[in-house]
């Protein structure tokens, strides 16, 4: 037992405990430990049974020794009380990957700087606006809201003029686009009186601010589940909130919007190398900043990457030392279009890029500014 436990390499204590080594002698004794090192790495600690200076036997027995290689077994970094600078977030992400023993990718560190229900970009504050950090089209003019409103509403008329419609918002920001919306379509009441409102957010302080430019009020629902019915004053519509898209119920007809939301989700990025494509991760330096580094091996995102590549001409992928993926979007977008293919309705995506492979769109904006 002895010799597979030293063989494993294990993070051990410094110092074993009595009932560890009790096999070795039935007489009660203490253990004194000492270790010895040579210039490289090898460390080996002797373990030597004493007896006690009372203690009395018939004859004498030579003292037990054991010597114990610890060369192979993890050496942890010494844990320091001083002072640190970094945030809870930059924290919690290197005991990500602490934790995991290696790097993340760029993408899980994207989502937790953004997302992280504790210390997310977007979950505790309003980052939009002039005060905010960037300003999106609907905060610069309402027009915009009202011409998406006239697109919604021809496309319910080409859909038949259903009785009842999903009409669902992806990262609605601070509501600004909607509310624009269903006052360009107040007066049309035959449309309005079809709508259930589903805003898809993940920020509780967004969700307020959504809560309150649409104008709601929560109301008792007499003789349904729910507790109450949260109902939007601008066209007396029924609004609710979800964390995804697959929280939306299903089974009517579905008009999805989304403005700059797909240019938020994670990208995993790769890095053309000797050996092939190798996604460049986010690792913990030894200066406890953050680096990027290369993974040694294919990731489950490389999957994305080969079937991103199949929808590319060979040419322009030769042109590229690097390259962006984002299986979020990808699976998003196979996801719509299967509501879509199963309920019927239709889908307004917009977004600002580049139609094409893109290299390295990554970015950090602090009030309005690239940093």
């Amino acid at each position: 037992m002895l010799g597979r436990l030293l063989q494993t390499p294990r993070r051990f204590p410094n110092v074993f405990s009595v009932p560890f080594l009790s096999t070795i002698s039935s007489t009660p004794h203490r253990l004194c430990s000492s270790s010895s090192s040579s210039s490289g790495s090898t460390s080996v600690e002797h373990l030597t049974e004493v007896r006690e200076p009372n203690q009395t036997t018939e004859t004498t027995q030579p003292t037990a020794t054991i010597s114990i290689d610890r060369s192979r077994l993890h050496n942890p970094i010494e844990h320091s009380h001083e002072p640190s600078s970094d945030s809870e977030l930059i924290k919690h992400l290197k005991g990500i990957i602490k934790f995991r023993g290696g790097p993340i990718s760029v993408a899980e560190y994207m989502e937790e700087v953004l997302t992280n229900p504790k210390a997310g970009f977007y979950i505790h504050r309003d980052v939009f606006g002039a005060e905010g950090d960037f300003i999106t089209s609907p905060e610069v003019s309402q027009m915009f809201g009202e011409m998406i409103g006239v697109w919604t509403m021809c496309l319910w008329e080409q859909m038949g003029q259903p009785n009842r419609v999903n009409l669902v918002e992806l990262g609605p920001g601070r509501g600004t686009l909607m509310a624009d919306l269903l006052r360009g379509v107040s007066k049309f009441k035959n449309f309005t009186n079809s709508l259930h409102i589903h805003m898809v957010e993940c920020s509780p302080a967004l969700q307020k601010l959504q809560y309150q430019n649409l104008k709601c009020k929560d109301e008792d629902n007499i003789g349904r589940d729910d507790d109450k019915r949260t109902t939007s004053m601008l066209a007396g519509l029924p609004v609710s909130w979800h964390a995804t898209l697959e929280q939306v119920p299903s089974g009517l007809p579905t008009i999805i919007i989304a403005h700059e939301f797909f240019d938020a989700l994670p990208v995993h990025q790769f890095q053309r190398t000797p050996r092939g494509w190798c996604e460049k991760m986010v690792d913990v330096g030894e200066d406890s900043s953050f680096r990027f580094v290369l993974s040694p091996q294919p990731t489950p995102a490389t999957f994305y990457l080969m079937k991103r590549c199949k929808w590319a001409v060979a040419e322009d992928i030769s042109k590229f030392n690097h390259i962006e993926i984002s299986p979020k979007a990808m699976d998003l977008t196979q996801a719509i279009a299967k509501r879509i293919s199963f309920d019927g309705g239709g889908a307004l995506l917009i977004d600002y890029g580049l139609n094409g492979i893109v290299s390295d769109s990554l970015q950090v904006l602090q009030i309005s500014v690239h940093t």
